[in-house]
């Protein structure tokens, strides 16, 4: 008997593509943002890359659904509440678990949570007299060091930022979004 398995074609990931309306869609997420963040390539000051253009330049690299679970509770915009509710911590690195939307909904939130970070860095930085302007990195690396020292056991854990970031940035399209849109913003030393 051989130990292979045949191929269920109902759990097979389709190459799902945008259409305008979920790009429409997806712009107005990238609305909800505080900047005008830029998806594309580091340094390549020449062009600015949309949220839907970052969006569909994945669509075949790692398939997003048709719909998932927020789509289909009409989910706005995405918080602690919505995040610990509504996200499957062990698909967010699975193809096709997340539709575009849901995606597009976490990379703005991570990216909130960047600039509430990068706020606190400076303000502390001004109160230590540090005058200097963190730079991506020190706020990612600032994000994970508390997200590290997180007991996930603890009741309310899973609403912290941090860890809620560190969760989130596990799947690829979100992580590239995510150190797209920071390392324009803010650059590296």
């Amino acid at each position: 008997m051989s130990a292979r398995r045949k191929l269920d074609p109902a759990n097979a990931v389709k190459v799902w593509r945008l259409n305008a309306e979920e790009l429409g869609l997806i712009r107005i997420i990238g609305g909800q943002a505080r900047y005008p963040y830029d998806f594309g390539a580091a340094g390549d000051a020449e062009t600015q890359t949309s949220l839907e253009e970052f969006m569909q330049s994945w669509e075949e690299t790692f398939p997003f659904a048709q719909a998932d679970v927020l789509d289909k509770w009409k989910v706005n915009s995405m918080n602690a509440e919505a995040f610990k509710h509504y996200i499957d911590r062990a698909k967010l690195t699975v193809p096709g678990a997340l539709s575009a939307s849901t995606t597009a909904k976490l990379i703005v939130y991570c990216l909130l949570i960047l600039e509430a970070e990068h706020q606190a860095l400076q303000a502390a930085g001004v109160k230590a007299l540090q005058f200097s302007r963190p730079d991506a990195q020190d706020v990612i690396n600032s994000l994970a060091a508390r997200a590290c020292e997180i007991d996930p056991k603890k009741e309310g854990s899973e609403l912290d930022h941090s860890f809620q970031f560190a969760e989130a940035i596990r799947n690829p399209v979100v992580q590239a979004g995510v150190n797209s849109a920071a390392v324009n913003r803010w650059g590296l030393r």
